[in-house]
């Protein structure tokens, strides 16, 4: 399975005030992870919150043995049309659970949550889902 999700849209601008909240100069993509944490909430995961990092956004995914998030990435082309990835974190099928004190295994959560994702990229007529892909495919330039 590969870790990254790749898209090419003008759906998720840059949002008013969006400047004051990022941590790195060019690491918009606020209006992506909300539309990821309104596709995984519709699709009845506990998304608790999104945040600024400094290499993008984080989407903050609680499953029944542990959390994960969804890291989120935008292109810094200043184009209207843009590419964004994304991919969760840690994309392992096997995690440390703190809280268990033990490894838990999430490989039908990542499945599921992947195909949640897919399935709303290629619903909208907006977005054109380029694949999955095993290296981010932004910053190629």
């Amino acid at each position: 399975m590969s870790p990254f999700l790749h898209i090419r849209t003008e759906k998720f601008p840059v949002l008013p005030g969006e400047e004051e909240e990022i941590v790195n100069p060019g690491t918009f993509g606020k209006s992506f992870a909300q539309f990821i944490e309104g596709t995984l909430k519709r699709a009845e995961y506990d998304v608790p919150f999104i945040v600024c990092e400094d290499w993008g956004w984080w989407v903050e995914v609680k499953l029944p043995q542990c959390r994960l998030g969804i890291t989120c990435y935008r292109d810094h082309d200043e184009n209207t049309m843009c590419d964004f990835a994304c991919s969760p974190s840690p994309p392992k099928e096997r995690v440390w659970s703190w809280t268990r004190f033990r490894f838990v295994d999430i490989a039908a959560e990542l499945v599921q949550i992947r195909r949640t994702l897919v399935e709303a990229f290629t619903a909208d007529p907006e977005i054109n889902f380029l694949g999955e892909v095993d290296e981010i495919p932004l910053y190629q330039n």
